[in-house]
């Protein structure tokens, strides 16, 4: 193998890495997150649990919608390009999570996960 193509294959692997990191990191804060949202809601209209299970249901369709998106722009724009774009949008959907203040925004923050 050349240095190169060495080269790309770790930063590839570094890249998953830290992909799978961020998402098992933020998985378990989500119920914690929900709770404090649903506690400073003036008016709490659901129970955390059945809020956890709604979020999760959305980011299952988003990425039903977009898994045939990802396919179609490997196969038009091939893969380092497709692979920079599912970084790219995962790390707004993790500056998103961040940064939530609301419902809305948690919801809002697997929006573009529909191209991971």
């Amino acid at each position: 193998m050349k240095g190169e193509d060495r080269q790309a294959l770790y930063t590839t692997y570094i890249n998953i890495i830290l992909y799978a990191l961020c998402y098992q990191l933020q998985r378990p804060i989500e119920p914690f997150l929900i709770q404090s949202l649903i506690s400073s809601s003036s008016t709490p209209t659901t129970t955390v649990n059945e809020t956890y299970g709604l979020l999760n249901s959305f980011f299952s369709a988003i990425q039903t919608i977009g898994s045939p998106l990802v396919g179609m722009l490997l196969d038009r724009i091939g893969i380092r390009m497709t692979s920079a774009m599912v970084y790219l949008s995962s790390a707004l959907s993790y500056l998103i999570l961040a940064n939530a203040n609301s419902m809305t925004a948690l919801f809002a923050s697997k929006i573009p996960t529909a191209l991971q």
